[in-house]
């Protein structure tokens, strides 16, 4: 009927100019003429009909209208209560008020929750959500995203809450990322010097029984092993089998010590890569990974994380490389690398000891003997040998410039070489280090995430005992290896004799070597031992912290809260005197240090103090390490020290988590 209304009502329009035009014509007849009256009936006529087809569709428009009214009331009242969607209403309480069909069967259980706080229901914090965004959450077995609109109206406020299934959005995310290919890279550490006289059948067994325990590792994970080298080999996996792993926290490491050769344990070291956008990427980041694993002394697992890196094991001490070819080809390198250059920068770390100022003393010995022109990089007033700074101002005058003097004539001809850090965070100046165009580092301690990177070549040996010893290590390898001047032995002797406390922690066979060989060159150790000579004030001071030292479990802790002058040799040589208590594996002395609180922590070997520190910002070596804070007091510091060493206890005592399958 009401398709008909246009119709009619066009029909009327038409007829009505019709009679309209007709009525014109017509007007030129006489009026008493019928013509002209009927005419004029016929248009008063049409335009009374278009009249009232105009009012009737007006009426049928206004009553179509509040159809359609009634109708959207219904639908806006009955839709959110049968959407497929899960919808509820809170009050400013967060108490539900009101929610769907839908909310009750999928996240309420069929139980009836007006009037409950939303909390009481699901693990969801509604303030944490922000409005045009949404929280995931996991209930009664599904999956739901959640987002938040908040209204007010008169006054009041209400939330309403959308819980979207997303469940197979999330099992599918979930097998995509299982299902991602990892790369392990696995290496058997110092596998020249473990069998190092050992009968090829001996060697064959041993790998025979390396293999086997691959084998066993691998079982059921549709992996692919291969050989790449003698001690080195991959694993192609998918992601879901590496996570597995590290639940268990990687028992391949601790399988593999169980392996005897030659009176020493067989360790390996592992790099995963597992967050790369492809194959190819993985396999880089396994590779940085095994070399991170590495400068950290081996046998242990490093993961390439979007964060950094993930560690696990590093507890053995290593094994010492016997065999130097490294080291040697390092020296043939950096005395070429030399020769190229017209100036060569040397500099250790901010707050440098013995160990640097050493090490920097026997790499001038060795730009020396080159023919190039040298200077220490070094800020005197902050150095922790400044005996060793003053005779270094003796017997080398203008040797020593500041790092802001060094920045303004270095060239893109001229080397820089670090020594005693591979850390960026430490370096003396990071600013020098950034405008060197060729870097040579020399170090002995655990590489750190933060590492220096851009290096044109690097000799780092986390077993060696010292920087000086390393450096030492190389001058044997010249000619003139017999023209080292006394005043150079001793400085690089009194490096060794700082990091191996006189011989007694992280020595080797070749730290005595090379010992021997400064003696040889004239070190006197009774003017060596003058280099550590320290103030009577410092000795008062040492003998206050360690009188006021706590012990926590096998762990000697003492905080000073003053600034004290000196206080890092103080605590360096307190930590050291506090390994010397009965049943104490390692030593903390916590300090502060302008704006920062510190930590100077030393063991016998007993326990990784590295790892430590690590938790708490920090780095070292496995029997020396350390760490600084800003913003915490040192109160503070020790509560979140302990809180570390009753975690690493917990963790060892506790089992390794066994791998379960997680619901679909």
């Amino acid at each position: 009927m009401q398709r008909k209304q246009p119709r009619r009502l066009i029909a009327a329009v038409v007829l009505m100019a019709l009679s309209g035009l007709a009525a014109i014509i017509g007007m030129t007849a006489e009026p008493g003429k019928v013509l002209f009256w009927f005419i004029t009936v016929i248009f008063i006529l049409s335009v009374l009909w278009v009249t009232f087809e105009m009012l009737r569709i007006r009426h049928n428009t206004l009553r179509y209208f509040s159809r359609m009214n009634r109708a959207l009331k219904e639908t806006l009242y009955n839709a959110p209560e049968h959407m497929p969607v899960s919808v509820a209403i809170l009050d400013a309480r967060h108490e539900i008020i009101w929610y769907n069909e839908s909310f009750f069967v999928n996240v309420a259980d069929g139980e009836e929750m007006y009037g409950q706080s939303l909390q009481e229901v699901v693990p969801l914090r509604v303030e944490a959500i922000e409005e045009g965004s949404f929280s995931e959450i996991e209930r009664l077995g599904r999956n739901f995203r959640v987002s938040r609109t908040r209204y007010e109206r008169h006054g009041t406020t209400a939330e309403l809450l959308c819980f979207q299934d997303i469940t197979s959005y999330v099992r599918l995310r979930k097998q995509y990322m299982d299902t991602r290919p990892c790369v392990l890279m696995i290496v058997v550490d110092n596998y020249e010097d473990l069998f190092n006289g050992a009968r090829q059948s001996e060697r064959a067994s041993v790998m025979a029984s390396l293999e086997v325990l691959f084998d066993r590792f691998l079982d059921g994970t549709d992996s692919v092993f291969c050989h790449l080298d003698e001690d080195r080999f991959m694993v192609l996996t998918a992601a879901v089998h590496v996570l597995e792993m590290e639940r268990a926290h990687f028992p391949l490491l601790d399988e593999a010590r169980k392996i005897a050769v030659n009176g020493s344990n067989l360790t390996l070291s592992v790099g995963v890569g597992r967050s790369g956008d492809n194959l190819a990427q993985n396999e880089h980041f396994a590779q940085q990974s095994l070399d991170m694993a590495l400068g950290r002394g081996g046998d242990q697992v490093a993961i390439k994380t979007e964060e950094g890196f993930t560690f696990y094991g590093g507890v053995s001490k290593g094994i010492e490389h016997r065999s130097k070819a490294r080291n040697r080809a390092v020296a043939r390198d950096l005395r070429a690398l030399m020769m190229r250059c017209r100036h060569v920068y040397i500099m250790g770390h901010r707050a440098s000891d013995l160990d640097a100022v050493g090490a920097a003393v026997g790499v001038c010995f060795i730009a020396e003997q080159t023919g190039i022109p040298y200077n220490i990089v070094i800020r005197q007033e902050t150095s922790l040998a400044k005996i060793l700074v003053d005779r270094i101002q003796t017997e080398m005058p203008d040797v020593m410039i500041d790092p802001e003097y060094a920045r303004a004539v270095i060239t893109a001809e001229d080397l820089v070489v670090i020594v005693d850090t591979f850390s960026k965070d430490i370096v003396e100046d990071v600013e020098l280090y950034r405008m060197a165009k060729h870097v040579v580092v020399i170090d002995h301690h655990r590489q750190m995430v933060n590492y220096l990177d851009n290096t044109t070549l690097k000799l780092h040996d986390p077993h060696a005992s010292s920087a000086a010893e390393l450096v030492a290590g190389m001058i044997q390898y010249f000619d003139w290896r017999d023209q080292m001047p006394q005043f150079c032995a001793e400085a690089l002797l009194a490096g060794i004799m700082l990091d191996t406390k006189n011989f007694v922690m992280q020595t080797g066979v070749h730290t005595f070597e090379v010992a021997a060989y400064l003696r040889e060159r004239g070190a006197d150790p009774t003017a060596v031992k003058t280099l550590f000579a320290g103030s009577m004030e410092a000795y008062r001071q040492r003998s206050k912290l360690v009188a006021e030292a706590e012990l926590h479990d096998r762990f000697a802790i003492t905080v000073e809260e003053e600034q004290v002058p000196d206080i890092q040799i103080i605590a360096s040589q307190t930590a050291d005197e506090l390994l010397g208590i009965e049943h104490v594996d390692a030593s903390f002395v916590i300090f502060p240090r302008g704006e920062l609180s510190c930590i100077s922590a030393r063991s016998l070997g007993a326990m990784n103090v590295q790892v430590v520190m690590e938790r708490l910002g920090g780095g070292g070596h496995q029997t020396m390490a350390a760490t600084q804070l800003r913003d915490c007091t040192v109160t503070e510091l020790r509560a979140r020290l302990i809180a570390v060493l009753d975690q690493l206890g917990e963790e060892a005592e506790a089992p390794a988590e066994t791998p379960q399958e997680e619901a679909n």
